[in-house]
């Protein structure tokens, strides 16, 4: 018998390649030393610049730049193809983890995504992916843009960096002459939604209150974009507002589109074929995945979906989830989740405990059933 592991993270509490130890070795209690193929999985947010990185065999390298609220953090970069190539995550200069308690999307700032990518060209990269899951900003990815050269004015003529909060202050755009070094560089975006920037859709009513802002907020934040967009529209000639992905973390796609144009892609595909995953997973007789909570949204460029999407001859495969909502799958996967009638704080704690036990009986139940 052989299985192919490939979970995403169960945010939070295990890290992908966390899952996957745990799923091995609950499947080698039960099979012995059948065959494996592990695959720690992301789907364009955390994770996913080092589980790239490392897979194609390139170098990691650490600098420091600004995090959401200015303080210096210590953020990776990926270099792959003998450094032509960067991968940045903008969850290491803005993720959700490095706010806190203090997340406030009103108050954040991608500065950091775009001090990365300066460094990343600086050192000889043509081509840029970035990963955008997991940010706690909605600044339209405009302090980004300050970063890499742009200058945003407000009604006095005085140049300053927005912040989701001050976007409505931007009344022109101008570009210094360290921008135009990004012309010749390629960006592809690594998206694990397809929300546009603006409406019931976008990057403020769906993320914002994910990030701290309250009902007073959202409204202060989409209405701050709009007003960008309307800006970006008559300065750039662009209208990226409605393009699918365009309001992922909290905007930068957006940034990235108008300004870099950026092509955006499925993460979740765009590491699955890295991974050569069809060809694996033909070869195998069981395919297991996981994350945190498989719901309807897992088949909107989530990890999980991508892998079903892509089970070929109706080889089953198993789910293994922290919270499960009844959303229909179809023939021959299993959902198992794994808080075993567990409170939320609880479940939390005993996270990896309740993937080895959920992961153990059910290989032996399988293994029983099926005489294998």
């Amino acid at each position: 018998m052989k299985i192919l592991i490939a979970p995403d993270s169960f945010k939070g509490t295990i890290s992908a390649e966390k899952a996957v130890k745990v799923i091995t070795h609950a499947a080698k209690r039960a099979f012995g030393d059948c065959g494996f193929i592990n695959m720690p999985l992301a789907d364009g947010g955390e994770g996913t610049a080092a589980l790239v990185t490392s897979y194609l065999g390139g170098r990691f390298e650490k600098i420091e730049v600004e995090g959401p609220f200015g303080k210096k953090v210590k953020a990776g970069i990926g270099f792959v193809d003998d450094g032509r190539c960067a991968v940045i995550e903008c969850s290491q200069a803005v993720g959700l983890t490095l706010a806190g308690k203090r997340s406030n999307p009103e108050k954040t700032s991608s500065y950091g995504v775009g001090q990365m990518i300066s460094f990343a060209t600086s050192r000889g990269a043509h081509r840029i992916i970035l990963a955008l899951g997991g940010s706690c900003t909605n600044d339209c990815g405009a302090g980004m843009l300050s970063a890499m050269g742009v200058s945003f004015v407000d009604i006095c003529g005085n140049h300053f960096t927005p912040v989701g909060g001050t976007l409505h202050r931007v009344e022109n755009i101008e570009y210094n002459q360290a921008f135009s070094k990004y012309s010749d560089v390629e960006f592809t975006l690594l998206c694990d939604v397809k929300n546009p920037l603006l409406g019931k859709s976008g990057c403020a009513k769906v993320f914002a209150p994910q990030k701290g802002a309250d009902a007073a907020g959202v409204k202060r934040l989409e209405d701050g974009d709009k007003k960008f967009d309307r800006v970006v529209r008559r300065v750039t000639g662009t209208n990226c507002a409605d393009i699918e992905g365009a309001g992922a973390a909290g905007g930068i796609a957006y940034g990235a589109l108008a300004f870099l144009k950026a092509n955006v892609v499925s993460g979740i595909d765009a590491v699955l074929d890295v991974y050569k995953f069809r060809r694996a997973a033909r070869d195998c007789d069981m395919i297991v995945t996981g994350e945190g909570s498989f719901d309807s949204q897992s088949f909107m460029g989530k990890a999980v979906g991508g892998v079903i999407s892509r089970i070929e001859d109706g080889k089953p495969c198993v789910v293994f989830c922290g919270r499960y909502d009844g959303t229909p799958v179809g023939e021959n996967i299993y959902v198992v989740p794994i808080a075993n009638g567990q409170g939320d704080d609880e479940a939390f704690v005993n996270a990896s405990d309740n993937l080895m036990r959920s992961a153990e009986k059910f290989f032996a139940d399988w293994k029983e059933k099926h005489s294998v």
